[in-house]
């Protein structure tokens, strides 16, 4: 008899590549469209994935501006299967480094509670903050 293994696959890395996708798709959320095609969704896929480590690295010298069009494409982008992360999700990481550099938009908690279902947002599990 055979042994069945198990296959996990290893984390991407994230890099200048899923910024520019990023951005990319900022473009379209900003204008009310939303729409992640092509190489763009799988990258876009990798960041919502991510784990907290790399998203922290991901983010850092990231600034303000840019960092509140990623919360919009991270808010937006869990309808997309497989990007439904639930409290492990990349706004979290985001909407905390904003609110520590005191940038954090008014307006922002609820735009994000307007456009998701993720009960999460933007502060995370009470369990991770205690």
């Amino acid at each position: 008899m055979t042994d069945v293994g198990s296959w996990t696959p290893a984390a991407a890395e994230l890099g200048e590549t899923h910024r520019e996708a990023l951005l990319r798709v900022a473009d379209g959320v900003l204008a009310e469209r939303f729409s992640v095609e092509g190489d763009d969704l799988e990258r876009v896929r990798q960041v919502m994935t991510a784990t907290k480590s790399a998203i922290a690295t991901f983010i850092d010298g990231v600034d303000s501006e840019t960092l509140i069009q990623w919360v919009r494409v991270a808010t937006r982008a869990e309808v997309i299967p497989g990007c439904d992360v639930g409290a492990k999700s990349p706004v979290i990481a985001m909407a905390r480094l904003l609110r520590e550099r005191g940038d954090y938009p008014d307006t922002l908690t609820a735009w994000i509670r307007s456009q998701s279902n993720n009960r999460f947002l933007p502060y995370g599990s009470l369990m991770d903050r205690l």
